[in-house]
C-alpha cells in the first residue's frame, strides 16, 4: 500500500478550502456576487454550490486516511469534476462573452483560472503520487 504523499495532501487542503468558498458564493450568495446578467435559472447554480460543498466534505474525509488507494477513486472523480466544470464554463465563456458585463468577464476569466490551476496542480499531484 502506498501512503499519501505530502503534496497530495496540500492539494487536497486547498481544494477543500476553494469548493468551500465556491460551494458559499453559489448556494448563498449568487444574487449579490455571482449572478450574470439575464440568468434566468437560479437554481442551478446552488445546485453546484451544493456538489462543491459535498466535494469539500468529501475532500476533508480523504485528508484523515493514510493510504493512497483509499483515496484513488474519489481523486479521479475530483479530477472529472474540474475538468467538466472547465470545460462548461470555457463553453459558456466563448458563447456569450459578448453579451457580459465587464464585471462578469473579469469573473469568469477569474474562475477559469482557478480551475486550470486546480486541474494542473491535481494532475500533478496524481502522476507524482502513481510514481
Amino acid at each position: 500500500m502506498t501512503e499519501i504523499k505530502k503534496l497530495t495532501k496540500i492539494v487536497l487542503l486547498v481544494d477543500t478550502i476553494l469548493w468551500f468558498i465556491f460551494g458559499t458564493l453559489l448556494t448563498f450568495l449568487y444574487d449579490m456576487t455571482m449572478n450574470p446578467e439575464g440568468w434566468t435559472n437560479p437554481f442551478l447554480p446552488r445546485l453546484f454550490g451544493g456538489v462543491n460543498y459535498l466535494s469539500a466534505i468529501f475532500a476533508i474525509l480523504m485528508l484523515r486516511k493514510k493510504e493512497w488507494e483509499e483515496i484513488k477513486f474519489t481523486f479521479e472523480y475530483f479530477l472529472g469534476l474540474i475538468i467538466t466544470t472547465l470545460i462548461i464554463e470555457v463553453t459558456v465563456f466563448a458563447t456569450f462573452s459578448s453579451t457580459f458585463g465587464a464585471s462578469q468577464i473579469l469573473n469568469n476569466s477569474f474562475t477559469i483560472t482557478v480551475e486550470v490551476v486546480l486541474l494542473t496542480l491535481g494532475i500533478v499531484t496524481y502522476i507524482k503520487q502513481r510514481s
